[in-house]
């Protein structure tokens, strides 16, 4: 049976293959692609996902049309990063941790406090270190990371006041199924549980666990103003997406095809990081017509607590951190 397996598995990467290759053969014939997406339609990372149809679009003069399947449509971003060799979809659109699977360093994106600010941010992702950190990505995973742009700063909802990192002793936090997470508000004394983002309102409303972290705009789509009184900027990740493709798939697109989709990537990525910026207020504004408190912490309080975590936890990120923290501006 697994002979039969590996067989026809073979089978369709050579097909699709073979098709790739049919296309640069032939010059420059329209091709549809599938892009999987975990977000909602509501959701900014959304519309940033349309951005980069339309500009690939553009691009192409209207050879290439990227499809959109939200809400996880075609399986989880796992099973959709697994069968990008496969045709399940052909990009996946979402935060680089996902890939922490296949690259140790894509870890690197759930790492705590690790910018000072947007200019940070946009300094290292928009610059040579982010271009690198992309790149060695994609060497240890066998893909091509394209673009990235800021998913979000994170915040902490929760049903118990946090002003400082004292109130999270014994706090139990719906965490994503990632490591990081885990042991980030393991390090600093909290109960992490990780539960899928779609079953935190339930464990939330029923006392499973006392709040989450996310950015703003994904605590709104999660209804957390809805079950959490208390907001706690602690701001701790910024989180990034980028355009994944299997490594295989993209290098055997035309050359043309190939300039088109980087270039819409980091034009799409940039818009991407503008909109968080800009609808960071207006999600924000949710939770304060809908009663809760929104509590300002001292950031520098939190980023001391985490002080060797990462030379303890993860000691082979160390270098880009530290790449990262000499990219600040305000360094200078």
């Amino acid at each position: 049976m697994k002979r039969i397996f590996a067989f026809l598995l073979a089978l369709i990467m050579v097909t699709a293959l073979m098709s790739t290759y049919a296309l640069a053969d032939d010059g420059l014939e329209e091709m549809t692609m599938k892009m999987h997406m975990n977000c909602g339609t509501s959701d900014y990372v959304y519309t940033a996902g349309e951005k980069f149809a339309e500009l690939v679009n553009e691009k192409t003069d209207g050879k290439v049309t990227i499809e959109l399947y939200p809400n996880s449509a075609l399986g989880t971003s796992a099973d959709c990063i697994e069968g990008l060799s496969i045709g399940i979809c052909n990009i996946v659109f979402d935060p680089i941790d996902n890939l922490a699977a296949w690259s140790k360093l894509a870890n690197l994106n759930a790492a705590p406090y690790l910018y000072s600010s947007i200019d940070h941010y946009r300094a290292v992702w928009e610059g040579e270190v982010g271009k690198k950190i992309l790149e060695d990505i994609g060497k240890e995973s066998g893909k091509v990371l394209l673009g990235a742009g800021l998913q979000g700063v994170r915040v902490t909802t929760t049903n118990t006041p946090v002003y400082s990192v004292e109130d999270v002793k014994g706090l139990k936090l719906r965490v994503p199924t990632s490591d990081m997470y885990i042991d980030t508000w393991s390090w600093l004394g909290a109960t992490p549980t990780p539960i899928a983002a779609a079953d935190a309102f339930t464990a939330i409303q029923q006392g499973q666990v006392d709040g989450q972290e996310n950015p703003y705009g994904a605590s709104v789509g999660l209804s957390m103003q809805d079950c959490c009184k208390y907001v706690t900027e602690t701001n701790h990740v910024y989180g990034t997406d980028t355009f994944t493709f299997d490594e295989t798939y993209f290098n055997n697109l035309p050359e043309e095809y190939q300039t088109a989709i980087a270039e819409a990537a980091d034009e799409a990525t940039k818009y991407l990081t503008d909109l968080a910026i800009e609808l960071t207020e207006e999600k924000k504004q949710v939770f304060v017509d809908a009663g809760c408190t929104i509590i300002e912490t001292d950031i520098s309080e939190w980023m001391d607590a985490m002080d060797g975590f990462l030379e303890e936890k993860y000691p082979y990120l160390m270098e880009y951190a530290e790449l990262i923290a000499a990219a600040d501006p305000a360094a200078e």
